[in-house]
């Protein structure tokens, strides 16, 4: 006999009859796109660049003056460090342990009214965040206390880095449960919120670091305020995303660790491990630029790389902002017979134009403004904003075959990649760092290129 599965297991052996049960539309457009999905995903799409295009020239402000802040207050090797443990973050696979794949499908397959697919992925990523965030915690405590970061951090640790380090990861720990509001958010096609809160965030970390540097300027009161910053923002996007989840997120969050919401929770590790592994090769691929930097040039290097970082951040964001809404579409849409060939490739062409003029923005403004954020004590290069240019160009071109494959294959290919990836481009930035802060970018370029984005081109058309 057949082993009986709960209606929330998320486990692709569920995955059959969940799909017989969904209606076949009545109407089809061109090339096998369901009738309506194409308005639908055309909104998503506007809603989502259209506030990112909002908060973007906010975002780049706040980001400028804070930098020149920081610099004008505790100077070059302050600022490498506040920029340093600032992004220590994003080294982690922990950000939202995959709940942003495991929500987004339960929302794409669950259509009963008791939803318990859903709430049994929202409870089970949950209860895994505030595990992790914990576990988080103790470490950068437990670090501090050994006076271990000193030499984490490299050249660009300062005295007092230890407390500083100790004091961002409790915060951050504690915003690790609440940052499941962007998941949730990204399930139901609403990254436009999610993008108006981040530029909220920047004008709220810009105020609380304008009044630290008036009263008592130091980069450990720096840090706390940028992650301090990020709980409150969190927090405010948990009860936004309770709104359009239609369950209290806040307080299932909160409730995820009693014993008594295990009978709520459902397997999602087929989806959430890949999509953490992916996570994590990402994290080692790019954030590791400003490490192999501390410890193979200096706090200049570091400083002039966190400056060009500034420009291929947001303009980095304002494209995925386009590319995001694909993987709540492309999760319905892989339910449906049609190949999507054609579709994917207009979407691949319209990335790929639309990073060149990004890009190009980049390389004509990143060097003036940059160089005029670090007061004229740090040069940044037109080499090195070409060369975020050119990888915000091969992110670009693969972001559509890379959101296609977000089911349980697609993210173990992935997963795959990424990790290859990540390897070969440590092993390439560190000899290329070298040539100066540009060097990891190349690194980056090459083994992106090489590794994911041919792969991803070849799986996918080959597949549709």
């Amino acid at each position: 006999m057949a082993e009986r599965r709960p209606s929330h297991d998320l486990s692709p052996a569920r995955q059959s009859s969940t799909v017989s049960a969904a209606p076949v539309p009545a109407a089809r457009g061109q090339g096998g796109t369901p009738a309506g999905s194409r308005p639908r995903f055309l909104g998503a799409v506007t809603r989502s660049v259209g506030a990112r295009a909002v908060t973007l020239p906010v975002t780049a402000v706040t980001n400028l003056v804070l930098a020149r802040t920081v610099v004008g207050a505790v100077g070059v090797p302050g600022y490498a460090l506040f920029a340093l443990v600032t992004t220590l973050p994003a080294m982690l696979p922990v950000t939202d342990l995959g709940a942003g794949a495991a929500i987004t499908e339960a929302v794409a397959r669950d259509t009963s009214r008791q939803r318990r697919l859903v709430r049994g992925a929202v409870v089970s990523s949950a209860r895994n965040l505030m595990c992790t965030g914990a576990v988080i915690a103790a470490v950068g405590v437990t670090l501090a206390l050994f006076g271990m970061w000193g030499g984490l951090l490299g050249e660009a640790a300062q005295p007092g880095s230890d407390l500083t380090v100790a004091v961002a990861s409790v915060l951050f720990g504690c915003s690790m449960p609440l940052g499941l509001s962007r998941s949730v958010l990204l399930a139901v096609n609403r990254n436009d919120v999610a993008f108006l809160l981040q530029g909220a965030g920047s004008v709220l970390l810009l105020a609380l670091v304008l009044l630290a540097a008036g009263l008592a300027p130091s980069t450990g009161v720096f840090v706390s305020a940028a992650f301090f910053s990020q709980c409150i923002v969190n927090a405010f996007g948990a009860v936004l995303a309770s709104r359009y989840l239609g369950m209290p997120l806040l307080r299932m969050t909160l409730g995820s660790i009693r014993e008594g919401a295990l009978k709520d929770r459902a397997p999602i590790a087929h989806l959430a491990l890949p999509m953490t592994v992916i996570t994590a090769a990402m994290a080692v691929a790019y954030s590791t630029d400003r490490l192999v930097l501390s410890h193979t040039a200096d706090a200049t290097a570091v400083a002039a790389y966190s400056a060009g970082a500034q420009f291929f951040t947001p303009a980095s964001s304002l494209l995925s902002a386009a590319g995001l809404p694909l993987w709540a579409l492309f999760a319905r849409r892989r339910r449906t017979p049609g190949a999507p060939r054609c579709q994917l490739a207009r979407l691949t062409g319209y990335f790929a134009a639309g990073s060149l003029i990004v890009g190009g923005g980049i390389v004509v403004l990143g060097p003036l403004a940059g160089t005029w954020m670090m007061h004229q004590r740090v040069q940044v290069g037109t080499d090195l904003m070409i060369a975020f240019a050119m990888l915000l160009f091969v992110q670009a071109v693969a972001y559509p075959a890379n959101m296609w494959s977000t089911d349980a294959a697609g993210l173990r290919f992935q997963a795959i990649a990424f990790s290859l990836m990540a390897v070969v481009n440590l092993a390439v930035s560190i000899p290329l760092a070298r040539l100066g802060p540009e060097g990891p970018v190349i690194g980056s370029v090459l083994s992106y290129s090489a590794i994911v984005l041919v792969p991803a081109l070849l799986r996918t058309f080959r597949r549709t």
